[in-house]
């Protein structure tokens, strides 16, 4: 009988603030597209009574999930999340990018930031001065760099595409300037020559990419509509550009490295920018 089979959950991190529950309205959503149960994980500060986390989600409101359950751990924070995440029927971490009142808020915060470098599973970030709401994830944004390791990475998103019904709008952005080069890896796909004049190779680099990320190295099902964009310019500033005239409902991207000083340059710049949400993956390490 498939009563016995486990339904796959969703964790929602939240420490206890108003802002950390910016997440709840689009787990939710992601929840139900899913058909996922959605937990919500409270790790208890030192002193914390239960009683008073219980108080503060009541004040903060379940928006989205008035069915969720309330998980309350104790225990140094980034460790509890990691483990709640880490069990087998945990399909998404959903969190925020950073916590606390900060003008500026454009970072990644330490919690988010040790989740995302440690965990094999996906992660879901939110901004929280810039909120998903309850839009559902119909319409993918998956940049590419042509690399063989990062495409295969991205196996996960095309079968989570499919469950979601969702599209994948695949995005390479060149270089700037004169001095273009593909990546070193062997078996990647370089930018065509004509980068800026698209009437030249543009419709056949576009197939061969999208034929060869998609559906060779990631085994992207055949049911999912899969398109292929071209950009010029910096890498950051397109990809927020692209997300916003196209309305993306999330922006994917493979983590390719546990975020130590000087890496992962691109996933910075990308949740400084996001006008939506932002899917890491985790991929391959270089």
């Amino acid at each position: 009988m498939g009563g016995d089979e486990e339904r796959p959950r969703i964790v929602v991190a939240w420490d206890g603030s108003r802002g950390s529950a910016s997440t709840f309205p689009l787990a939710g959503v992601v929840g139900a597209q899913l058909g996922a149960d959605v937990e919500i994980l409270h790790v208890l500060a030192p002193g914390e009574p239960a009683a008073e986390a219980e108080e503060a989600l009541r004040q903060v409101g379940r928006d989205g999930l008035e069915g969720a359950s309330l998980r309350l751990e104790r225990g140094e924070v980034v460790r509890q999340i990691l483990a709640a995440g880490g069990k087998r029927d945990v399909e998404l971490v959903v969190l925020t990018t950073h916590v606390g009142s900060i003008k500026e808020g454009r970072h990644l915060g330490s919690v988010a930031e040790a989740v995302v470098a440690r965990t094999q599973k996906p992660v879901l970030l939110v901004r929280p001065e810039a909120p998903a709401g309850a839009r559902k994830l119909r319409r993918l944004l998956l940049p590419v760099d042509g690399t063989p390791k990062t495409a295969a990475a991205l196996g996960p998103a095309t079968l989570l595409a499919k469950r979601l019904g969702a599209s994948l709008d695949l995005l390479y952005v060149a270089g700037a300037g004169p001095s273009r080069e593909g990546p070193a890896e062997r078996g990647s796909i370089a930018a065509p020559r004509y980068v800026d004049q698209q009437q030249h190779e543009w419709p056949e680099w576009a197939t061969e990419v999208a034929e060869r990320l998609a559906a060779c190295c990631a085994h992207c099902p055949p049911e999912v509509p899969v398109r292929m964009f071209l950009a010029l310019g910096d890498v950051g500033e397109e990809i927020e550009r692209f997300a916003l005239e196209h309305s993306s409902d999330a922006i994917v991207l493979v983590r390719r490295s546990r975020l130590q000083p000087g890496r992962a340059r691109t996933l910075r710049s990308v949740l400084q920018r996001a006008p939506c949400p932002v899917l890491v993956l985790s991929g391959p390490e270089t």
